[in-house]
C-alpha cells in the first residue's frame, strides 16, 4: 500500500467469542457463556459505524442454545460474520491431559488437531447454517500443523499470529519474529511468509506508538538483559514511550495508544489493521479488564474512539476476517 488515499487500509474488529472465567488459569471441560448476553449491546456500537465485526466462537458457546440464537441472526442479517476459535481444553475429542502445555493447541499431535477443528467446524456449520472460513486458535496457539489442519477444513484465514510476541516461557509459540503484514502460509513454518497459497495469514495488530519499529524493538531486547532488566528498563521505556509495546486492544490500551498504534500501522504501509478482545469483556465481572458497569461503559466509549478514528480520521475500510483473503470465496 504506497498510498493510503489511493488504497485504504482494512479496519477488521474480531471477538474471541468464549466461555467465562478463564482468568484464574484453569483449563474447564465445561463452560459457562452468560457473557454472551452482552454481544447486543456491543453490535449495536458496531451497526451504527457499519462495521461487521468477526466472532470467533469456541465450543462452548456454539453448544449453547443462547448463545446461538443471539449470534446466529446477526450473521444471518450479514451485519457480522461467524469464524473458530479452538480451546483444546474442551474441544472435543478431549482425550488430552488438560494443563497448561496442551492449552496450546501447536502442542497436540497433528491428528487430534485436526480431529478437533473439524469438530468444532462442523458443529459451527450445523448451529449457524454456514461453514466457517476465519480461524483464531485460542492462546493464539497455532503451528504450522495446525495450519494444514485449517486447510483441509476449508478454511481461507488465520489470525492467531501475534508479532513481537513470545509464549515460550509457557510452552507456547513464538512469534517475535513474525510478519506484521498479511501473508499466505506455506512451507514447514507458520510465520514464514509465501507469496501464495490456500491459508492467508492476518496477525494481529501489535507494534509500537511510532513507527521506527526497528529501533523500539532493540531498545526493548537490550532493555531485558541483565543487569538492564533488573534496574526495570523495559518499564521505563514503556512510561516514556520510547519503545511501549501495544496491541489493538482496548483490554490493554487506552484509546490514545490505539489510535497511536493504527496510526503508526499505516504510516509503515501495513494494509490490514486487526483489532482484538475477548467477549467475556462485554459483561461486567467476566474478565480482569470490565469488573464493573463504569469499567464497561469505558471499554466501549474506548472502542467507540478508535472505531471513529480508524474509519473517519484513517480512512479504513471495514470488512470481516474471512473478506481479508484474495481467496475470500
Amino acid at each position: 500500500m504506497s498510498n493510503p488515499q489511493a488504497c485504504p487500509a482494512k479496519f477488521v474488529v474480531t471477538i474471541d467469542t468464549e466461555e467465562e472465567g478463564l482468568w484464574s488459569g484453569d483449563y474447564p471441560l465445561r463452560g459457562e457463556v452468560t457473557n454472551i448476553r452482552g454481544v447486543p449491546r456491543f453490535q449495536e456500537l458496531c451497526d451504527r459505524f457499519s462495521i461487521r465485526p468477526t466472532y470467533l466462537v469456541d465450543a462452548p458457546v456454539v453448544c449453547s442454545r443462547e448463545a446461538v440464537e443471539i449470534l446466529r441472526p446477526i450473521q444471518e442479517q450479514d451485519r457480522a460474520e461467524i469464524g473458530a476459535h479452538v480451546h483444546p481444553w474442551n474441544t472435543p475429542p478431549t482425550t488430552e491431559e488438560r494443563c497448561t502445555r496442551n492449552s496450546y493447541l501447536c502442542n497436540l499431535s497433528p491428528e487430534l488437531q485436526s480431529e478437533k477443528i473439524g469438530w468444532l467446524t462442523d458443529t459451527i456449520e450445523t448451529a449457524f447454517g454456514r461453514r466457517p472460513r476465519s480461524f483464531r486458535a485460542g492462546r493464539y496457539g497455532l503451528d504450522i500443523c495446525g495450519a494444514r489442519a485449517l486447510v483441509e477444513h476449508g478454511y481461507r484465514v488465520d489470525s492467531s499470529v501475534i508479532p513481537l510476541t513470545d509464549y515460550t516461557a509457557g510452552s507456547g509459540p513464538n512469534f517475535s519474529d513474525a510478519p506484521m503484514t498479511p501473508y499466505f502460509v506455506g512451507g514447514n513454518n507458520l510465520i514464514e511468509p509465501h507469496d501464495s497459497g490456500d491459508l492467508y495469514e492476518v496477525p494481529v495488530t501489535v507494534g509500537y506508538t511510532h513507527r521506527y519499529y526497528g529501533l523500539a524493538s532493540r531498545m526493548r531486547s537490550i532493555a531485558h538483559r541483565s543487569p538492564l532488566r533488573q534496574m526495570r528498563m523495559v518499564g521505563i521505556l514503556d512510561r516514556l514511550g520510547l519503545a511501549s509495546r501495544i496491541k489493538l486492544s482496548p483490554e490493554q490500551a487506552d484509546a490514545r495508544r490505539m489510535m497511536q498504534l493504527a496510526q503508526s500501522w499505516l504510516q509503515r504501509h501495513h494494509p490490514i489493521l486487526v483489532l482484538m478482545f475477548h467477549s467475556s469483556s462485554l459483561v461486567p465481572g467476566f474478565s480482569p479488564y470490565v469488573r464493573d458497569d463504569h469499567d464497561l461503559n469505558n471499554f466501549l466509549g474506548r472502542l467507540e474512539t478508535v472505531f471513529e478514528f480508524c474509519l473517519d480520521t484513517l480512512g479504513a475500510k471495514n470488512c470481516t476476517l474471512r473478506e481479508c483473503s484474495p481467496n475470500a470465496n
